[in-house]
């Protein structure tokens, strides 16, 4: 099982036990794609609103990590071959990427976060209150309990860069109130290599800045689940799976050994689509499988064992792109 080291400073007394000091987090490789492809980027969301690019959003992210990361049988993760491989600025350009997506991967487990959407998301209903070339953090999103949480998040390739994550930290602060309320959490995160092994480093500093942002539970939501409607939407073969007492709505992809799947009650709160929701079959879900807090499942084929991901992606089967 692949394993993450963070170091957290900052978080107030009284926080879990998991906000403060060197920590690992432990996870299989389904939670780090469901991470992959649920954390809201710039620009994405206006793209996958077509249901066609939802499917090779979601697919092009998995394929990301698929190729950039790598376990090691002490199961922590390095960055593979081929990212070494990279040019300077398509490693900038995956090296963020790869930031958001261990973001998102604490969030949810330490911080009960499942729903983060980058702010540039609401560019056009925020651009008076967040002004033309001002910086502003990447992601804001709620917890289970509604409470919100602000995200600056920065990637490096070449150890911890102590400037960048003060300047993450000063960006988190910038925000003061959303929809009124104060969150409980503003922080600066940079994910980096050590060493070729991918690390976490989170700080929540205090202090506030003047932006208060109108951002709603509903805008949150709408736009959050609108690429996994359209995933949905745009095929033909969507199944149906039951999980507990929970049905999900499943679109699989055989040629990237995955499958990605929606909780029906929450696809059915969105505008009516064109599927139906009939009686659930217990469909088989074989390989690693993950349900977050969201509703979002997804399920990995054999091809994203660990045996496989211990390898460099070169000597792995290829996916289907």
């Amino acid at each position: 099982m692949p394993t993450l080291s963070y170091t957290a400073t900052g978080f107030p007394d009284g926080s879990p036990a998991g906000l403060s000091g060197t920590q690992q987090l432990n996870f299989t490789w389904s939670e780090l794609v469901w991470a992959a492809i649920t954390v809201g980027r710039a620009g994405v969301s206006h793209v996958v609103q077509f249901g066609l690019f939802s499917a090779y959003e979601i697919v092009y992210r998995a394929a990301l990590v698929y190729a950039n990361i790598m376990e090691t049988a002490g199961a922590g993760l390095f960055r593979s071959a081929a990212y070494d491989g990279l040019d300077p600025s398509e490693k900038g350009a995956v090296s963020y990427f790869l930031g958001l997506t261990p973001s998102k991967l604490f969030a949810e487990r330490c911080l009960q976060v499942p729903w983060l959407l980058h702010l540039d998301v609401y560019r056009a209903q925020l651009s008076v209150v967040l002004g033309p070339g001002r910086s502003r953090p990447d992601l804001v999103g709620q917890d289970c309990n509604g409470e919100w949480v602000v995200i600056e998040s920065k990637g490096r390739t070449h150890g911890l860069d102590a400037a960048a994550l003060e300047k993450a930290k000063a960006q988190s602060q910038r925000v003061r109130r959303i929809s009124g309320a104060v969150p409980k959490f503003r922080m600066g995160v940079q994910s980096y290599f050590e060493s070729s092994r991918l690390c976490l480093s989170i700080d929540d500093p205090n202090g506030y800045g003047e932006i208060d942002l109108p951002i709603t539970r509903e805008m949150v939501e709408h736009e959050y689940y609108r690429p996994f409607r359209g995933w949905l939407d745009e095929s033909d073969d969507v199944e149906t799976l039951a999980i507990g007492d929970r049905i999900y709505l499943v679109r699989r992809e055989p040629r990237f050994d995955l499958a990605v799947g929606l909780d029906a009650g929450r696809y059915k709160r969105l505008p009516t689509g064109k599927i139906q929701v009939a009686a659930a079959e217990n469909v088989p879900a074989s390989g690693d499988r993950f349900v977050g807090k969201d509703g979002v499942l997804v399920v990995l084929g054999t091809r994203w064992s660990a045996e496989r991901m211990r390898q460099q992606p070169e000597n792995r089967p290829s996916l289907g792109l």
